[in-house]
């Protein structure tokens, strides 16, 4: 027999023996298996929108604080703002709106993860899984970012104002 015979014959025999009951999971195996999985994705997805929610309160009362602070013309305590401070409540605008948009974009990641039929196929749960990751590491990013920008917002007080030493 030739090496290729032995190796096209060892392939289709483990075609055949992972089709069979043998090599497969039991069913019940399976669901079980794949609600834990769905649970603890959806459980995940929980609580990765409730720090959206929590740093859209958090970006919304930065922008008021700003507000606060600004006075009439764009004056800071009565002196002008230099461009760089200016532009901070345009900044925690665009926050307040990526976390929105974050928070849209994991429901509907629920959505998809809540669908069953779509859920049965293990390269959509994969996908689903790696998207899953990608969106948590952007969320903590966001954060930290969030983060800066409130720990800038507390030194605009003390911050340098154009023209003035």
């Amino acid at each position: 027999m030739s090496y290729h015979r032995i190796v096209v014959g060892v392939m289709a025999l483990a075609g055949v023996a992972s089709m069979s009951p043998a090599g497969a999971q039991q069913p019940g195996m399976m669901q079980g298996g794949h609600q834990q999985h769905m649970q603890q994705h959806m459980g995940q997805m929980q609580d990765m929108m409730r720090q959206m929610s929590d740093m859209g309160r958090r970006t919304q009362q930065m922008q008021q604080q700003m507000k606060q602070q600004m006075g009439p013309m764009g004056q800071i305590r009565g002196s002008q703002m230099s461009a760089g401070h200016a532009a901070m409540p345009a900044m925690a605008e665009h926050m307040s709106s990526m976390t929105k948009e974050m928070k849209g974009f994991m429901e509907q990641m629920q959505t998809m993860s809540k669908d069953q039929a779509m859920m049965k196929d293990r390269a959509m749960q994969h996908d689903m899984d790696d998207m899953q990751g990608n969106v948590a590491a952007m969320a903590k990013d966001m954060g930290k970012t969030l983060q800066t920008m409130e720990q800038m917002q507390k030194r605009t007080g003390a911050a340098p104002r154009s023209g003035k030493p």
